[in-house]
């Protein structure tokens, strides 16, 4: 029996048991290892024995400050004058990392750009550890040298622009219809999204062409340039946009607006979340639960505590609070909360200007110039307001929110509007309010007006002739969940409009009721609408859909009947990376339209999404299709992708040089295209965001040196997530000399690639990866070092070579 297990595991408690505190080597019997041997002493145990004996350089490793992980990257070691191998890191670096270097002597008159290679003198209390066996850097930092950062947050020097690039996202559509009573009609349309990337500049255009049997149309629907101002959390737009919508009706506008982007902030800082304050006693643990669910968990020192960063949960549900004292005390508090739209955390503060010409359906385009503002006070209030200024429209908003604890929170502004025809006033109030005992959230909101109140674009789009000012406003909506839920949820919108010309009144109003029992889902849907265009629209639906496995994996049997109208069919989605989804229906209806069907598919690849469909009716028959996709033009080539989100979404772009057609973890159906390019979709701008690969996908003469990396995008950018690969034979090496077997723990490098290197094992074997047809392996250890060339024959099916090499 091979001696291998024993030595390992002799290995592995011969340093626990030799460990000495003072840091000096580790020692113990070598032959303990060679049982089958107990004489053989041939085995090198300096990269174990030695604290930080590994040799200095470059390594990727993992960045954990304090237990928490902070990135994933290249850092160099050297070794320290205590031997240890410590990282090399500049001054602007460690307050990246988050040590308040101001609260540090001695640093203030070292460049940010210095590096500090002796990193545990010139920072004390910073204990730098590098766990070399999980390439894993771990950095204690007493929690006063700590420069506060709510959670999640990202330091903005890490926000990465990305690469120069051009963008198009495509989607195109039609339909042929031939109709029973005779004739055919073709509809095409194609709708083009283009942008170009330079620096932190993006351009951005809207473009749509139609083809149908009334003739061709091309439209371009909004181009801008967009550019983040990071100092000011937020971001500047020339060209077409639309103004925010927190204080007065969102406006088309062609001209430059600055805005706040809450974006740029982390998550803990985003939406509204009340700020917390207590004092502990000793201590201690504070906990913060909503609706029975943790949602904040942290370490209080004695004295009073204040947490500001809670992470935005639903938009109200009382918060419970348990400070848990480190002498076994525990006491719970609650705190109210339910937010209205408008509100921001203390000291917050959400702005936007804006001016430029209208850019909505009407022919005139007069300058209009907006401003916004809105802050967070102490005690659960907020104040905001707004003005809009043109030539024949005012309108000035003031307003102002506030949290009334166990009631509800609830905000109050008045418009006042001098329009081209008319003035009025407009008086609105928002509530909302959750009881999380009952499972209950509602939140309600009317407006009254007075006069003849217009909003801006009101007075754009009305006909003078036709008086179509407001007389009230009401909207509300109610959530019911029934034994938490497992009874079902119900849920109730309601919205009315009444104007001063009673015809143009508008009312519409829905009630559902959710189950799922077993796994069947339930739906049930009342609706029922009134307006001037559509008249009275009354509308009960209901569906059901039952899961089809074990029998169909991936697959649910769908009923519904709406009105007339009944349906049942199936739907799911097939192939090993459920890529493929379909669809097929069978209906019929009891008012004489007779029986109905539709098929449909989409298969969505690496470089798009294609689908197709069937469909059938008593007056025609349809055949319809669809093509998706996005292409990216960058320095090395043009790469295919899936359907782009949106304009200002952030894109990685994956360069895995040599490693085609690999998985890229957690993207359905995506892979790399045959040069090792992937265009990856759906990244958090300006968070930290990992793109993997998944390396049981990896061709067998490829490997990785890492299959995960980390990118921190700013928006609209295109970052590039490079993966190190190495491709080309594996070989597993028996090494021999002329008067001894090289030692166990000797290390095989291949002569000119560092990055490619081996331990020996107890059988004096390595293996290796990524080598070349012909090469060198330089092997060290303790005593001595040897030359060992070697060449690989022809490999079939790219499996593993196994040869000697002599070692001289």
């Amino acid at each position: 029996m091979s001696g291998y297990p024993y030595a390992a595991a002799g290995l592995m408690i011969a340093l626990l048991l030799a460990h000495d505190s003072s840091r000096a080597a580790d020692r113990f019997n070598a032959a303990a290892l060679e049982i089958d041997n107990p004489q053989d002493t041939g085995v090198d145990l300096s990269a174990f024995s030695q604290p930080d004996s590994q040799a200095a350089g470059v390594y990727r490793v993992d960045i954990e400050i304090n237990g928490t992980l902070r990135g994933h990257e290249d850092v160099r070691f050297a070794r320290s004058q205590s031997g240890a191998l410590q990282p090399q890191f500049s001054v602007e670096k460690w307050q990246a990392l988050g040590l308040n270097t101001a609260l540090i002597p001695g640093l203030h008159d070292r460049a940010a750009t210095e590096i500090l290679t002796e990193p545990q003198q010139d920072l004390p209390g910073v204990i730098p550890t590098f766990d070399f066996a999980r390439q894993r850097l771990c950095i204690t930092i007493p929690q006063a040298l700590i420069d506060f950062a709510a959670r999640g947050s990202v330091d903005p020097a890490l926000w990465d622009d990305g690469i120069p690039a051009l963008l198009l996202n495509y989607a195109m559509s039609g339909t042929r219809t031939r109709y029973t009573r005779g004739g055919t009609e073709d509809n095409h349309f194609l709708a083009l999204r283009s942008g170009a990337n330079l620096g932190g500049w993006r351009l951005r255009n809207a473009s749509t062409l139609s083809d149908t049997t009334a003739g061709r149309d091309f439209s371009t629907s909004y181009s801008y340039v967009q550019h983040d101002v990071r100092a000011l959390r937020g971001q500047f737009i020339a060209g077409d946009s639309s103004t925010p919508s927190e204080v007065f009706d969102s406006v088309p506008l062609r001209g430059v607006q600055l805005a706040s982007d809450d974006t740029m902030l982390p998550e803990s800082l985003r939406g509204y979340a009340p700020t917390i304050r207590g004092i502990a006693r000793t201590s201690a643990t504070v906990t913060v639960r909503q609706h029975g669910n943790l949602i904040y968990q942290t370490s209080v020192p004695p004295g009073a505590f204040v947490i500001d960063d809670l992470y935005p949960t639903s938009a109200s549900g009382d918060l419970a609070v348990t400070i848990a004292e480190s002498n076994g005390e525990s006491r719970t508090f609650s705190q109210p909360f339910s937010a209205v739209p408008v509100m921001q955390r203390e000291k917050r503060l959400k702005y936007a200007f804006s001016a430029g010409k209208y850019h909505g359906q009407t022919l005139d385009a007069p300058t209009l110039a907006q401003g916004t503002l809105i802050y967070g006070l102490p005690h659960g209030m907020t104040i905001f307001g707004g003005s809009q200024t043109s030539a024949l429209y005012q309108a000035l908003d003031l307003g102002v929110g506030a949290m009334l604890g166990a009631p509800g929170s609830v905000s109050f502004d008045a418009t006042w509007a001098h329009a081209q025809t008319a003035q009025g006033q407009q008086f609105r109030l928002q509530y909302a309010k959750t009881l999380a005992t009952t499972g209950t959230t509602f939140s309600a909101g009317a407006s009254l007006y007075g006069g003849d109140f217009y909003s801006f674009t009101d007075d754009r789009e009305t006909d003078a002739d036709a008086p179509t000012a407001k007389k009230s406003q009401v909207r509300m909506s109610l959530t019911q969940s029934l034994n938490d839920g497992q009874a079902g949820n119900l849920s109730l919108a309601g919205y009315q409009s009444r104007y001063r010309n009673a015809s143009n009144d508008e009312r519409t109003w829905s009630l559902s009721y959710n189950l799922s029992l077993h796994d069947i889902s339930y739906a049930l849907t009342l609706s029922d609408s009134r307006s001037q265009e559509s008249g009275d629209d009354r509308q009960l639906a209901l569906s059901v859909s039952i899961p089809l496995a074990p029998f169909l994996p991936d697959a649910w049997a769908t009923m519904s009947t709406s009105g007339a109208q009944y349906q049942a069919g199936i739907s799911g989605s097939l192939l090993s990376d459920n890529n493929l989804s379909y669809s097929l229906t069978e209906g019929n209806s009891a008012d004489g339209q007779g029986r109905s069907g539709n098929l449909n598919a989409t298969w969505l690849n690496s470089a798009g999404q294609l689908g197709g469909g069937y469909n059938y009716s008593r007056d025609n028959r349809q055949v319809n299709y669809s093509l998706q996709g996005s292409l990216l033009a960058h320095a090395d080539g043009i790469t295919a992708g899936q359907p782009l989100p949106g304009e200002m979404s952030a894109l990685a772009l994956v360069k895995a040089p040599g490693a085609a057609g690999v998985k890229v973890a957690n993207s359905t159906g995506l892979y790399t295209d045959r040069n090792g390019y992937a265009l990856v979709r759906y990244l958090s701008p300006y968070q930290a965001g990992q793109v993997a690969l998944d390396t049981t996908t990896l061709a067998s003469n490829v490997d990785l040196t890492s299959s995960v990396t980390s990118v921190v995008p700013s928006a609209g950018s295109v970052v590039l997530a490079t993966f190190d690969t190495h491709t080309g034979g594996r070989m597993l090496a028996t090494l021999r000399t002329s008067g001894s077997t090289v030692p166990f723990g000797a290390l095989a490098t291949l002569a000119g690639r560092p990055d490619i290197s081996g331990m020996v094992d107890e059988q004096s074997q390595v293996y290796l990866s990524g080598l070349p047809a012909k090469g060198q392996l330089r092997v060290t250890w303790e005593q001595g070092e040897c030359i060992a060339p070697f060449a690989l024959p022809v490999a079939e099916n790219n499996r593993v070579v196994q040869l000697t090499a002599l070692c001289q």
